[in-house]
């Protein structure tokens, strides 16, 4: 009775320290953009909070660049499980939740403090959470930068100059949708081939953010950026769902942790890279434009019939812009 108490508190010991040796995990983080953009600024944080906060119980290990494939394969990826997580726009997930067409609604999101409460918000989260019905947890949503109107001709002052301009936008049908109302030709396009087709004249705009301009080197090609500031560029946080679940509740306590401490920290700071960000544009003799009151006010009603139709289209959609109207713009 003794040998066997012996062997049975042996062998409970033995899976005692299997299983404690098998609890720290390291997951494989890709995003699509280089190390100068505020979706690494987002994965460095997290990494850093989470490691932090989890004791080492939980690392990250960081492939930026398309190391992990572009936009498109990333999201694949952590759907499918063949890439633990990412930093993704948002707008990549739409066919999958359409809802998620709410976080760049034109002009819903009035500034940088706005971002952050819509980011934090329970509408915000409602959406998010629709995700795990297609395989993925979405732990917080990021800035990228506003998104503004950059030309390889001169800059645009108006809807006129703005006509049939072959512009790429992201693979998205409420883009599609948005700039057609504008009155552009709108090109779906990956982010990764962007800086070839400016240079080949394949496009003639870009509607973007100022980071991207700096850190993909746009600036090289296109030369007339107009302020625009039409909607914010939102990336996801994900994890893919089976991997999430099979982490320790410890460890799952501590992402969420880690990505919601995050958020106002990363969002401000892409407020101020912007900053820095345009007066480099600046330096470089590239012409940056501030629109004129009648120019946003035309963009605005341009916009406006798609926004309607796309708020009718979801409850949520709806409850998040109705949230995002209340927000007063902050002073600056």
């Amino acid at each position: 009775m003794k040998k066997t108490t012996a062997i049975c508190a042996l062998l409970g010991a033995t899976m005692l320290a299997g299983a404690a040796l098998a609890d720290p995990v390291t997951l494989r983080l890709g995003h699509p953009v280089f190390e100068a953009h505020p979706i690494h600024d987002t994965a460095m944080r997290f990494k850093e909070a989470v490691e932090r906060i989890s004791n080492g119980d939980v690392t990250v290990d960081i492939y930026p660049s398309r190391q992990l494939g572009d936009v498109k394969e990333l999201a694949e990826g952590v759907q499918f499980g063949t890439v633990d997580m990412t930093v993704n726009s948002t707008s990549a997930y739409a066919t999958l939740e359409p809802s998620i067409d709410a976080f760049q609604l034109p002009g819903a999101i009035p500034d940088y403090p706005g971002f952050v409460t819509m980011a934090k918000s329970d509408e915000a989260r409602a959406i998010m959470d629709r995700l795990e019905n297609h395989g993925m947890i979405a732990l917080g949503v990021y800035d990228g930068g506003l998104r503004h109107f950059m030309t390889v001709g001169e800059p645009v002052e108006s809807l006129d100059d703005m006509k049939g301009l072959k512009t790429r936008v992201a693979p998205n049908r409420m883009f599609l949708d948005a700039w057609s109302a504008v009155g552009v030709n709108p090109t779906p396009m990956a982010y990764g081939e962007v800086y070839s087709a400016l240079e080949t004249g394949t496009l003639d705009a870009v509607e973007i953010n100022l980071t991207s301009i700096e850190s993909e080197k746009y600036y090289e090609i296109g030369k007339g950026v107009t302020l625009t500031g039409h909607y914010f560029w939102p990336g996801f946080l994900l994890i893919n769902k089976a991997k999430f679940d099979s982490l320790t509740p410890e460890q799952q306590a501590a992402m969420r942790q880690a990505a919601d401490e995050i958020v106002e920290p990363q969002v401000m700071a892409v407020k101020d890279l912007d900053a820095r960000v345009l007066k480099h544009l600046e330096e470089l003799g590239v012409p940056v434009v501030t629109p004129s009151a009648e120019f946003k006010a035309e963009l605005a009603a341009a916009f406006a019939p798609v926004v309607a139709q796309y708020e009718a289209a979801d409850p949520l959609i709806a409850a998040f812009s109705a949230k995002a109207k209340t927000l007063a713009p902050a002073t600056q």
